[in-house]
């Protein structure tokens, strides 16, 4: 089966048939140009959301080239095609503050990509917001980013599992977890800030934060113990010591290590206030997400 096909067929599972019907697919690839104009020409705008996690063994160089190139790929197909209006997610790993921080971060604040701590997922997702804002500014393009943190949320198959995975661990018991805490975005809330944006010009030329509840590792799987009594989760927490070597280690380790024992949290008070964007509870995310985990049988 075709991607396209699968993901008709995912998305109708999930939406009537009247909003089917105004969906419709291309072929498009960041890395080539190839489809993207003719494809995005007569739109309203574009909602630019893909962009490269890695899978840890990349080099910063490698996920920067990518997720810089593509976002610029992007912007420069909706500028060929004559399309102002474009609204691409960030990451609040572009607002990443040096370890130790106690700080309440808006988004003024942006990573400072020589910090030591960084991975190369973060410093990518610095580097390509930077480049969104200023082809932006120099092309008189309409921008606006949105950050979120820890996407997770309920799935629409087994295929599409993504930042899930790391719930996926939780549900099914870690031998030792890390003391990470997790700021949430549940994707649905982040679906609709992304709309809300496009949707209202007083977001134009400004980025919104799209995280600000924070759950540790442990709180997670707390939930899941009190949901799911016959999965015997058992709670061991890892010293930081132990996950910073393993991570040396286990390539898919190594983005948490910033975020042991995180003080710092971000606020969303701007897209509450200029948007009236509100958000799911965290617990109800996670819990959520792993009803729909179970559902598709990726726990087994």
């Amino acid at each position: 089966m075709k991607k396209t096909e699968r993901l008709e067929k995912e998305i109708a599972a999930a939406v009537s048939t009247e909003e089917m019907a105004n969906l419709n697919f291309f072929e498009a690839d960041l890395t080539s140009p190839k489809n993207w104009v003719e494809s995005i020409k007569g739109a309203d705008g574009v909602i630019h959301v893909a962009s490269p996690m890695g899978n840890g063994t990349q080099s910063v160089e490698e996920l920067v080239s990518v997720a810089k190139n593509g976002a610029l790929t992007v912007l420069q197909a909706a500028k060929d095609a004559g399309v102002k209006r474009v609204v691409m997610t960030s990451s609040q790993a572009a607002s990443t503050p040096e370890s130790g921080s106690t700080e309440v971060l808006d988004e003024s604040f942006w990573t400072d990509v020589n910090n030591p701590d960084l991975d190369p997922y973060r410093i990518s997702k610095v580097e390509s917001e930077k480049a969104a804002w200023k082809f932006a500014n120099e092309n008189d393009m309409e921008l606006t980013t949105v950050l979120p943190g820890a996407i997770f949320g309920p799935i629409l198959s087994d295929k599409a599992v993504s930042s899930n995975g790391v719930l996926l661990r939780l549900l099914n018991g870690m031998p030792m977890t890390p003391h990470v805490p997790l700021e949430i975005s549940d994707v649905r809330d982040l679906a609709h800030l992304h709309r809300l944006a496009f949707e209202n010009t007083v977001a134009i030329g400004k980025r919104y934060l799209a995280a600000s509840q924070t759950l540790t590792m442990a709180d997670i799987e707390k939930v899941y113990q009190t949901n799911f009594p016959y999965k015997k989760i058992k709670i061991r927490l890892a010293p930081n010591w132990v996950l910073k070597i393993a991570a040396r280690f286990v390539p898919e380790l190594r983005s948490l290590v910033p975020m042991l024992d995180r003080k710092y949290r971000h606020t969303t008070a701007a897209a509450e206030k200029d948007l009236g964007w509100t958000q799911h509870k965290p617990e109800d995310t996670v819990l959520d997400a792993a009803k729909a985990l179970i559902k598709f049988g990726v726990d087994k």
